[in-house]
């Protein structure tokens, strides 16, 4: 657990050193994070590779400035080592770890496999080769562990927990603070209160919060994923949960 801990220290994204980029705006990034979105469900990877994808995009972005012409590249080649990276990286029969050229063909050959080398090269460099970072995905199948057959809590978790993905207060909180408020609001949604002990972080409330807001205008990227029966329509659920919400979440203290 310490080395955990560290890792998620060592590999969180500097967002003031974001912003610092002359090109890219949060904006161009939520149109970013919606390609490797959308190319991840594609290729049917794992969710371990969706936000591996998305911390090399940040930490690479915390360390050096990029073009905005180069950043679907940056996209491109981020996702192409979280994919290797992931000793189970693709879901379901007849799937593979996606090449160079089919993510460069996803790319609409904007540009070739060298390219993405290249940049992967850059990637691994800037990067001091550190690639180990506890996603968020993972905190969450911790969290549920003792609760293995829920596999709507475990939808609806994971939903929130990609919507976070989009926007900027997430991006310099730790994957375990994001984890533990995904499940909380989760429990909050479907069984509409939740009981919260005394002892819970003040930033794990914040996180809650901040992810009730955005759970009102979800990504369609997002939404439309999570509108189908495999991942238990957990979209919809919480279209109706809204329609009849006061707007803020409903959790109450325990001493």
């Amino acid at each position: 657990m310490q080395h955990l801990a560290h890792m998620e220290s060592v590999t969180l994204p500097n967002v003031s050193m974001i912003e610092k980029q002359m090109q890219i705006t949060w904006q161009l990034r939520s149109s970013l994070i919606d390609f490797v979105v959308q190319s991840h469900q594609y290729f049917r990877l794992s969710p371990q590779v969706l936000f591996l994808s998305v911390n090399l995009i940040d930490r690479y972005c915390s360390r050096k400035q990029i073009g905005k012409e180069y950043y679907l590249l940056l996209g491109s080649a981020a996702l192409w080592i979280a994919s290797k990276y992931d000793g189970k990286a693709y879901q379901g029969k007849g799937f593979a770890r996606p090449s160079a050229k089919e993510i460069s063909e996803l790319c609409n050959g904007m540009f070739d496999e060298h390219m993405i080398a290249q940049m992967e090269i850059s990637i691994l460099f800037t990067l001091d080769w550190v690639l180990g970072h506890p996603t968020t995905d993972q905190g969450i199948k911790f969290l549920l562990v003792g609760e293995p057959e829920n596999k709507e809590l475990a939808s609806m978790a994971a939903y929130l927990s990609e919507i976070s993905l989009y926007h900027r207060e997430f991006v310099g909180i730790k994957p375990s603070v994001i984890a533990e408020s995904c499940c909380m609001l989760a429990k909050i949604i479907l069984y509409g209160s939740l009981s919260i002990g005394d002892n819970t972080e003040a930033v794990v409330m914040e996180t809650l919060n901040s992810l009730w807001k955005h759970v009102c205008q979800p990504p369609p990227a997002i939404s439309e994923k999570y509108l189908r029966q495999n991942r238990h329509y957990v979209a919809q659920i919480v279209f109706s949960r809204l329609a009849d919400s006061t707007g803020h979440a409903t959790y109450d203290r325990q001493a």
